[in-house]
């Protein structure tokens, strides 16, 4: 059979075309966030020379962390937690992503469930803060009004048929135009609902209360991480 020699001479137009195509580009995906509630900007807290945390400590504190924030996702809270190794008794979060608590206060509580109740004492007041960001339009959307209304709104319902008369009426009894505006969180209800989600007691949100109102004394490594306090003069060895 003879070679069909003229076939690649017919191609030698053709592969230039094919090595110069090229594939549009498709635009990239912007990333959004899953929350509206975004921290504001500020400074980066200034850097600051604290000794470490024992591993026991760390690991007692990151444990606890986990079980709290991984069992309450709609807290939207998803803090780093660090130990710092220093006998004071402190809590304290600086912004929306880190909470800092001394070894000397997590080796007063003498159980997990005191430990817990100081953990989510914190995450609690972290809602409430958040929540005080967010204005009332955002907290409370407009209602919308229910799928019998013709379209138009409330104007057409006087030539509309009774039933979506009634079924308007209703609508306006149960969700009224001026409605309350909702209550911001207490930070301690938010406290007893995450420890209530995570498999903990309520109450032990009140065994942890005399523990907190003490290092409440105490805000040395509050401010130095906040930049309003003199700096730690421990070095590393």
């Amino acid at each position: 059979m003879r070679p069909r020699w003229w076939i690649g001479l017919a191609l030698i137009p053709l592969a230039g075309c094919v090595e110069s195509f090229v594939m549009p580009r498709e635009p990239a995906t912007q990333q959004v966030a899953a929350s509206p509630f975004h921290e504001p900007a500020r400074r980066l807290p200034p850097r600051v020379n604290v000794p470490p945390a024992s591993q026991e400590a760390a690991f007692r504190v990151e444990l606890l962390r986990g079980k709290l924030i991984g069992e309450n996702p709609q807290s939207g809270l998803r803090p780093v937690v660090t130990t710092l190794g220093v006998a004071d008794t402190e809590i304290f979060h600086v912004g929306l992503n880190n909470v800092y608590i001394t070894e000397g206060l997590v080796r007063q509580c003498a159980t997990d469930g005191q430990l817990a109740g100081v953990l989510a004492h914190e995450f609690g007041r972290m809602v409430a803060e958040r929540e005080a960001t967010v204005s009332d339009e955002v907290r409370q959307p407009e209602r919308l009004l229910p799928i019998q209304v013709p379209v138009g709104g409330a104007s057409n319902v006087r030539g509309s048929d009774p039933i979506s008369q009634v079924e308007l009426a209703r609508f306006e009894q149960q969700h009224p135009k001026h409605a309350k505006k909702l209550p911001r969180p207490d930070p301690q209800q938010v406290a007893r609902t995450i420890l209530e989600k995570a498999g903990f007691q309520r109450t032990d949100l009140d065994a942890a209360l005399p523990i907190l109102q003490a290092a409440e004394r105490f805000s040395v490594h509050e401010n130095q991480f906040k930049g309003i306090g003199k700096q730690s003069d421990w070095k590393a060895p």
